[in-house]
């Protein structure tokens, strides 16, 4: 009757010892889908809060955009770069009145992005009035370090006519 109740033992331990690895190997599998989301989910956003009606003398309008960078894990990131790509030459409006010179996109910065947090930044663009229609075709990159110093670049939107563009993190 011993011999039994150890090989039940010896089962029920066999059995709880597989139903902890398989737990620990699904809390790996969502740690490790976590991070992904984390490193993933750095987005860029941007909507135009003032959008012209009319072209001003010089066939140019001003809009004013606001850019938001988001970090969604919760672990800050640093050396936030932005590269805002418009189908069109703008001119950004400085506060005192002064245009930089006409460049297909806008670069913003910033050193760090707390985990859970966001940076606005509210600009004021100049863009050729004719091309109001096709503003939609802009793109944005934000690249950034994370926490363990690994360089990650994502695009949004994720997808421009059809083609998933180029990821590059050392997650593949």
């Amino acid at each position: 009757m011993s011999d039994w109740a150890a090989v039940g033992s010896a089962v029920f331990a066999a059995v709880g010892l597989l139903f902890a690895g398989w737990q620990l190997l699904l809390l790996n599998r969502q740690a490790d889908h976590d991070r992904r989301v984390a490193l993933e989910g750095v987005v860029i956003s941007w909507r135009p809060l003032e959008s012209p009606d009319h072209a001003d003398d010089d066939d140019d309008a001003q809009w004013r955009y606001e850019i938001a960078a988001h970090n969604p894990g919760r672990l800050p990131i640093d050396n936030v770069q932005i590269r805002l790509v418009f189908p069109c030459d703008l001119r950004r409006v400085h506060y005192s009145g002064r245009f930089d010179q006409p460049a297909p996109e806008l670069t913003l910065a910033t050193p760090v992005l707390a985990g859970g947090d966001r940076r606005l930044w509210n600009r004021r663009l100049r863009i050729a009035y004719n091309q109001k229609d096709h503003l939609t075709a802009t793109y944005a990159e934000i690249s950034f370090r994370d926490i363990d110093n690994g360089e990650h670049t994502n695009r949004w939107p994720r997808s421009a006519g059809g083609e998933m563009p180029e990821h590059t993190n050392e997650l593949g």
